[in-house]
Formats: structure tokens, sequence, C-alpha cells
């Protein structure tokens, strides 16, 4: 496990999953059918427990200009900056079980509570990402 500090707030905007962790895929799929290409994008998924105690997942990219989440009529999320505990799980599609379990390893290490779980995707591989609490 590392610290990643994120120097600034990222802006994103989103698609929820009307199922966790069954509808992921389709929500992505609805994401990408608002971009005029994914080519050089960043996405990331965002997951945070709901009042009910189930999981609400987000799949999101990250805005290319301000306002482009109104434009593509799409919910804003802005990724927080400051200090995450990460962790990268290497090729992710071949055992998609690994990104829960690194979570709750990651978990264990003084997470802000106040602040969703976020995937970073990059090519084959996910920085899995939780925010700590202040020292």
């Amino acid at each position: 496990m590392k610290i990643l500090h994120l120097d600034h707030d990222v802006p994103t905007f989103c698609v929820t999953a009307e199922s966790f962790p069954h509808e992921i895929n389709k929500a992505f799929g609805r994401l990408i059918e608002k971009l005029p290409t994914e080519k050089g994008r960043t996405f990331f998924g965002i997951a945070f427990q709901a009042d009910s105690g189930g999981m609400i997942y987000k799949a999101a990219v990250q805005e290319d200009y301000p306002g482009e989440a109104r434009h593509a009529g799409c919910e804003v999320f802005t990724i927080k900056r400051g200090a995450y505990i990460m962790e990268t799980v290497k090729n992710w599609k071949s055992d998609v079980t690994r990104i829960g379990k690194t979570f709750q390893k990651l978990g264990n290490a003084r997470p802000d509570t106040t602040f969703p779980c976020v995937e970073w995707y990059q090519g084959a591989d996910v920085i899995c990402m939780v925010r700590i609490e202040p020292f």
C-alpha cells in the first residue's frame, strides 16, 4: 500500500449503476454513449454505502471542459484533493473480485468514511483508492 496525494480536485461526471455489482458494465456503457470518443479519457468508479446498507456505484469520467457534465446530461461528482491510501490491481479483468478484496484491505487503514472509494482505471490496471483522514 502506498499513499497518493491528489493536489487538485478532479471534476467528473457519472452514471449510476442500477444494481451493484451486476450493472456496473452497463453503467459504463451508458456513460461512454454520451462521449464523442472514449479515446484519451480518464475513467473512474465511485462506490459508497447507501443509507439502506446496499452499495451505490457510479461510472465516471473526468470532465474535458467545464460544463461538460451539464452538456452530457449527467450528474457531477468531484474527487476531492487530499491523501489516499492506494494499491494497484494489475490486469483487473482477469479476476474482478480482486478489486473488492483490495478495498477491504485498504478499508482497515484509517479511511475517511465520509468519502467514497475510488477506482482509477489505467488501461489493464486499476488503482484502488481510499481517502484517508488527516493525521
